[in-house]
This record gives C-alpha cells, sequence and structure tokens, in this order.
C-alpha cells in the first residue's frame, strides 16, 4: 500500500499514524519518499522525515532518520514479533511550521539494503545476493542492461537499489585470502567490507606508462561505508613501495558529476568514492587497497572497483549560473521563437577523460523539424571549457518541443568518441548548505515556440579590437509591425581575455544601441564568435529567470584580437604643488595607422590637470608630452596606475586603447 499524504504546518508539529495488521513472523518494509520527490528549489529540514514502528502497547519496535540507502528520507524493515496491529507514524525529524507532502509504502515485500556485487557485464545475467532484508538475505538472476553505467534494480522494492552494468567481467575478493589475485585489466573488482576489516586486498599486474582509470562505486550505490583507496608497488622481496595513488574523497566534476555547483563542492554521496587516473610507474606487480575511512563496514558494507583504460568522452552540460543554480530559460532554456534564433553556453567539462585528439564537429541529434544548430569552429587544439552554441528556427517550422542530445563526430572515422549530454538539477537547497537531492538527465528539451516580435542584429566591426583597447558594436533591433515595447540587449558569451559590457535597454519605439567590448592587455591574438541576445521588458516579472520573457539572439560574428596599435610607457615623474611641466611618454608602434590619434591621460590624483591642448600621435610620433599642473590641493605623494588613452579610427571604426603603466609623484611647493 502506498499512501500520499502531508505534514501540516501550525504551532505543532504534525504526526501522521496508520494502523496496519499483521502476522507474527511477517516482513514489515516500511519507507517513505519526501526530500525525494520534493519539487521545490528552496527549501530546508520540512523534507527531513522520519518514522517508528509501535506496536499495540506503543512500544518501539524499529525506527529511522537517515540512511545511507535514501539519505534523508527514512525506511525500516522488520519480522513482525507477534499478531494484531502495528502504528506506522510518520513525522518530521525536527519541527518546521511547513506543509510538505510525502509518500509511505507500507508492504510485506522484501526491502534489502544492498546488493552482492553491485553490478556484472553488460547484457549478461548475474547472480546478485540481496542483504539486510528482514527475513534474511535472498538471491536473484539479475539482466544486466545493455547499455553501460548505472542503472535502476526495482525487483519488488518500492525504491530500486542502483547498479552498474560494466563491458568487463567481476572478479570477487576471497574472504579466506590476504590478497586476491586479479588476472586481468580491465576488471570490476567486487567486495564487502565487513565489520573490523582493516581493508581488502587486491594484486594486479600492470606495465609502465599504461593508463588506467580507477573509480570506486560504493557509497554512490547506498553503501554506508567511506571507502578510501591506495595503490602500491610490490618490490621483488615482496615488501610495498611508496602509493602512487591514495585517494579519499574528491570532487564531483572528478566523478563526471556536472551542472551543479555546490556550495561545499559535495552535496552528493558520489564524492566519497575516490576515482582517479594512475599511470604506473614500473613493470610488475600492485597492490590494490580499499579501505573504510568511516569503520562502518558490516554486512551492506558493499563495494565495487572498476578498472579500465579511460575513455575518449565529449561532455555537454547545461549548467545554470544563476544565485542557487536555479534552472532558469534565461541561462538554460532551448526555446527558439519560429523565424528567429537562441544562443547559449554550453559546458564542455575535461573530467578525468581523454580529449578528441582531432578535428571534430558538435551535432544535434533529435532537432525538431525546421531546426539547425550552429557551432562556431572551436579553437585548434584544444577544447574550451565553455562555448556559444545556437539554435535556429526556419520561418515555416511547426511549433513543438523534440528531446535532443549534442554529440562530437570526429574527423578521423577511426577515433571512437563516447558522448554525453549531462543536467544535474537541484531541489531542496537551502541556506548555508547543499541540495539534498538533485535529479540527472541525459538530454536536453528543446522547442519551436510562436514568433518573436522583433529580431536583433549585431554589427560586425571593419577593424579589430587590439589588445587593451575597446570597440563599441552597433546593435540594431528590428520590430515587427505593432512592437514598439522595450528591448533589453547584451551578450550571453564573453571569450576569454575580453569583457562586455552589463545589459543595456533600448527604449519603447527606438532601434539602436551599442555593445562594448573591451580586451586585457594579455588578451590572445586569434579570432572569436561574438553574440548578442535580446528580450522583451516587463514590469511585472523580474527577468532574472528569464520566466514570461521572449528572448533571440543575433547571429553569430567574427571578432579579431590584434595587438596595440601603439605603446607609451614614461619614467615616473615628479611635479610640484603650483608648477606646471611637460609630463612625457615614449612612444612605440605595435602598428600602422592613418591619421592623428587623440590622446588622454588617465588616473590622475586630485588637483592635478592637463592643460588643453590634448596632444595627439601620428605614425612617426617618437613621444606624447602632456602639460600638467599641480595645484595647491594636489595630494602629496606618488599617484601610481596612470595610463594613456588612445582614441584613433581605423576602417571607419573608432578605436579605443589604453597603454602604459605611469608614477607622478605630487612634491610640496618651494615656499
Amino acid at each position: 500500500m502506498s499512501v500520499r499524504g502531508f505534514l501540516n504546518g501550525g504551532h505543532r508539529g504534525d504526526v501522521d499514524m496508520y494502523k496496519v495488521p499483521v502476522t507474527a513472523g511477517q516482513r514489515l518494509a516500511v519507507e517513505v519518499g519526501c526530500a525525494r520527490i520534493a519539487d521545490v528549489h528552496y527549501g530546508d529540514s520540512e523534507f527531513d522525515t522520519a518514522i517508528r514502528i509501535l506496536d499495540e502497547s506503543g512500544r518501539e519496535l524499529a525506527a529511522n532518520d537517515d540512511n545511507a540507502l535514501l539519505i534523508q528520507d527514512p525506511l525500516v524493515s522488520l519480522k513482525v514479533p507477534q499478531d494484531g496491529h502495528v502504528f506506522v507514524e510518520v513525522s518530521r525529524s525536527i519541527f518546521v511550521p511547513s506543509r510538505r507532502p510525502y509518500c509511505v509504502h507500507i508492504s510485506d515485500t522484501p526491502r534489502p539494503l544492498a546488493a552482492y556485487p553491485l553490478g556484472g557485464q553488460a547484457g549478461q545475467k548475474e547472480t546478485i545476493r540481496f542483504i539486510g532484508d528482514a527475513l534474511g538475505d535472498f538471491e536473484s538472476a539479475v539482466e544486466i542492461q545493455e547499455r553501460e553505467g548505472t542503472f535502476e534494480h526495482f525487483g519488488r522494492f518500492p525504491t530500486p537499489l542502483m547498479l552498474r552494468s560494466s563491458p568487463y567481467p567481476n572478479v570477487f575478493e576471497e574472504p579466506d585470502a590476504s590478497v586476491t589475485d586479479v588476472e586481468t585489466l580491465p576488471i570490476a573488482i567486487n567486495g564487502i567490507i565487513e565489520s573490523g576489516d582493516p581493508s581488502d586486498r587486491f594484486r594486479v599486474r600492470v606495465k609502465k606508462g599504461d593508463r588506467w582509470h580507477v573509480r570506486v562505486y560504493s557509497t554512490t550505490l547506498g553503501s554506508p561505508i567511506d571507502p578510501r583507496i591506495r595503490i602500491l608497488p610490490i618490490d621483488e622481496d615482496g615488501g610495498l613501495g611508496k602509493p602512487e595513488v591514495d585517494l579519499d574523497d574528491v570532487t564531483l566534476e572528478e566523478r563526471d558529476v556536472y551542472g551543479t555547483n555546490y556550495r561545499s563542492r559535495s552535496g552528493l554521496p558520489d564524492t566519497l568514492d575516490p576515482s582517479a587516473v594512475w599511470e604506473p610507474k614500473k613493470d610488475g606487480e600492485y597492490l590494490i587497497e580499499l579501505l573504510d575511512s568511516s569503520n562502518n563496514g558490516g554486512p551492506t558494507g558493499v563495494y565495487r572497483i572498476e578498472i579500465e583504460s579511460p575513455r575518449t568522452l565529449f561532455q555537454t552540460v547545461l549548467r545554470s549560473t544563476t544565485f542557487d543554480w536555479t534552472e532558469s530559460m534565461r541561462v538554460t532554456g532551448l526555446a527558439v521563437p519560429r523565424g528567429n534564433r537562441w544562443t547559449v553556453n554550453v559546458n564542455i567539462p575535461q573530467g578525468q577523460c581523454d580529449s578528441i585528439k582531432g578535428d571534430f564537429q558538435v551535432v544535434a541529434r533529435g532537432l525538431p523539424k525546421g531546426m539547425s544548430l550552429i557551432v562556431p569552429p572551436m579553437p585548434n587544439g584544444k577544447i574550451p571549457r565553455v562555448w556559444p552554441m545556437q539554435l535556429v528556427a526556419d520561418e515555416d517550422a511547426e511549433p513543438g518541443g523534440a528531446v535532443i542530445t549534442l554529440d562530437a563526430v570526429p574527423a578521423d572515422p577511426n577515433e571512437n568518441v563516447e558522448s554525453r549530454s549531462v543536467q544535474q538539477v537541484p531541489f531542496i537547497n537551502h541556506s548555508g548548505g547543499d541540495a539534498w537531492n538533485t535529479v540527472r538527465v541525459d538530454a536536453y528539451i528543446t522547442a519551436v515556440v510562436d514568433p518573436a516580435p522583433f529580431s536583433i542584429e549585431l554589427i560586425k566591426p571593419s577593424a579589430p579590437l587590439v589588445r587593451g583597447g575597446e570597440l563599441a558594436l552597433p546593435v540594431k533591433i528590428h520590430r515587427r509591425p505593432g512592437f514598439e515595447g522595450a528591448v533589453e540587449f547584451g551578450a550571453v558569451w564573453s571569450p576569454p581575455g575580453l569583457a562586455i559590457q552589463p545589459p543595456q535597454t533600448i527604449p519603447p519605439g527606438e532601434t539602436e544601441g551599442l555593445l562594448r567590448i573591451s580586451a586585457t592587455p594579455g588578451a590572445q591574438l586569434t579570432t572569436w564568435p561574438v553574440v548578442a541576445i535580446a528580450s522583451t521588458v516587463r514590469d511585472d516579472i523580474d527577468p532574472f529567470l528569464g520566466v514570461g520573457h521572449t528572448r533571440v539572439s543575433s547571429e553569430f560574428i567574427e571578432l579579431t584580437v590584434a595587438d596595440r596599435y601603439v605603446e607609451l610607457a614614461a619614467n615616473p615623474e615628479s611635479v610640484r604643488r603650483g608648477e606646471r611641466k611637460s609630463f612625457i611618454w615614449n612612444v612605440e608602434h605595435k602598428n600602422a595607422f592613418d591619421g592623428e590619434a587623440r590622446v588622454r591621460l588617465l588616473g590622475l590624483p586630485k588637483g592635478v590637470n592637463v592643460i588643453d591642448p590634448m596632444p595627439t600621435l601620428n605614425n612617426q610620433s617618437k613621444e606624447v608630452r602632456f602639460q600638467i599642473e599641480a595645484t595647491e590641493e594636489a595630494l602629496l605623494g606618488s599617484a601610481t596606475g596612470l595610463a594613456c588613452e588612445v582614441i584613433l579610427e581605423a576602417e571607419g571604426q573608432e578605436i579605443v586603447q589604453r597603454t602604459g603603466n605611469g608614477v607622478l609623484r605630487i612634491d610640496p611647493g618651494q615656499g
């Protein structure tokens, strides 16, 4: 029986009781889903439930709050001591005045707490022992799914146990041996850390320079232990050398968990299971040792160590950048107005996988009819961590949604690349802590939606953006008849070394704006894709999440970053209060330009002024002289960080460049 209930708010904690008829010797399994069914982004302890089983006299037969399998959601399994009735009590662990739903499952079906082994070879049958049920352990033949990875095994349980499907066979620890021999790699090692066991040990044979991806699965799959792994060389005399791998906890990224940036860099049990890429330093035998850092070993202390060559993976992630990682249309939505386009930043994390070695294309599988994907060429030889990708909907595309993936297709047909599309959506984020629950999906949702009342155009500059400089790119809004509303525009993608202004608003009825882009002095000399995005403006709905707004983007344009036209430098200079003098900057020419450039001195302290006219320079200039004057109110001491702003015109485009790092000391007057 499954019951959907509510724990209500109010001044006192709510307690729900269920009277259940039972027979002596039968199994009674009870589990609650509350944190796991929560559909709120923000939450706290109102989702933390507990259960107790009471007999007719009120004596407690069993109780649970948290556990390794379901985390915050409780479960119990007991053998009923006598005929009659028992009472199942569902309550919160602590009082919180909030109304929240839950689902309680009450049955006499098996409720094991662990499975051994924790998986098998893909497409094969594996005899698995289910551990921790109230009526004792039992075995069952389980079909291991063809698709590699973690999968759910329900059996007859309301909540599944998580198992692994791997392309290689199992090997099991020898309970009576101090060391278990592993004959071949790749392999999946399986064992149980019992109470009092210091560790389990396995002997493998490897060659120097081989690369092995060693990944432990234990806490991730509901085991109570906190595994630590060590890999040590075995000397010719049988002694152990210095560990080449000694790992306990790892980051989410090292477990291929992306999409949610937890405060503590944890938040999921995956981080308790170590994972490493191991390159043996010598030929010969090594000892793999699995220990439990928590001393929680016992019958359910199961673990699995998968050892394989690192895979070549192309992993894409739609990762929220809003506060508390809220999923939002503004940064991760893929709704594309018909006859328009939309651009999002796609994360491409490396993790512990190998990168694609050659050229490749990114393709979208499953796009709705009339929609296409545009991905600008990536820098040669390096896959960026973030890259903009654009979806375009044709004018005649039919409105509708689709489930898509982003896959890499290598230019070399012999290169084996596995593609993954990942989104980790967090629920029950609470102040100062991590999300209690996350939902991992392996595809994205896109849709062709109604036409937008406008489109946006970003004008390609006629001149490059120079290091230390700034460009103002014209933006044009093309309004459909009848639409006169304000439009907010900005950029979704900021290439490395470039900075783009915050969003700006084009007032109602107007059609033009400027997107200002600047480059750092050390920006890479290359050509980047740049795109502008725009949305409607509403006073009644905050644009932070993007709900209720129509969003579009421009086509990609190419923006080239070039070296400076000139570099200016000055020796440290001084000026006295009440004095006028020349402040000389030497000019080094980098790129030729036509005409004259205006030069401004930036960063002068209070009381020091430049006397007009401002200097200019051209292709033959060797120096620039500023006439400066220090008033009696000038601040005494050294002013650092002075720079020059050079304003010139190239190919019809105004270029603003900053250069130099000068020092000016202000001294007292002479009398």
